[in-house]
């Protein structure tokens, strides 16, 4: 890592810098959709380090408890924009139901094994007139 970003925020000034200076990732976060609607959706998580023995390989499923989430795109709690903020940490993901208008706040202080840490049910977006988080 590069002096001006070390023991500072998450995430670089640019992809460039994150590129040039960060670590390889060692590990993804993938939303599954099963074809089966009656079947939960899930977090993968798969490892990407080929010096890794599961290299390749799904190394955990988070099932997330409903059915019919349709999960989609999703981001953590703090964007590379915080890079020169100590204070900030990506400890969260923000996993949205595109269906069921359900977000999923994910920890992954475990990477390897992350797991819900609080579900905001449809009902918390309508009181501001949100849906279908994306």
């Amino acid at each position: 890592m590069s002096s001006s970003c070390c023991k500072k925020g998450p995430g670089y000034a640019s992809p460039l810098e994150a590129m040039q200076n960060g670590p390889r990732e060692k590990i993804l976060y993938v939303a599954m959709i099963p074809c089966q609607e009656d079947q939960p959706n899930y977090l993968a998580t798969i490892d990407v380090d080929p010096t890794s023995h599961s290299y390749q390989q799904v190394i955990h499923r988070l099932y997330v408890p409903n059915i019919n989430d349709e999960l989609h795109h999703f981001g953590w709690n703090a964007c590379s924009s915080c890079h020169d903020d100590s204070s900030k940490q990506r400890r969260f993901i923000i996993l949205g139901g595109f269906k069921s208008s359900r977000i999923y706040i994910v920890d992954t202080s475990d990477e390897k094994k992350p797991s819900i840490y609080k579900t905001i049910e449809s009902d918390e977006l309508k009181k501001f007139d949100l849906t279908a988080p994306h």
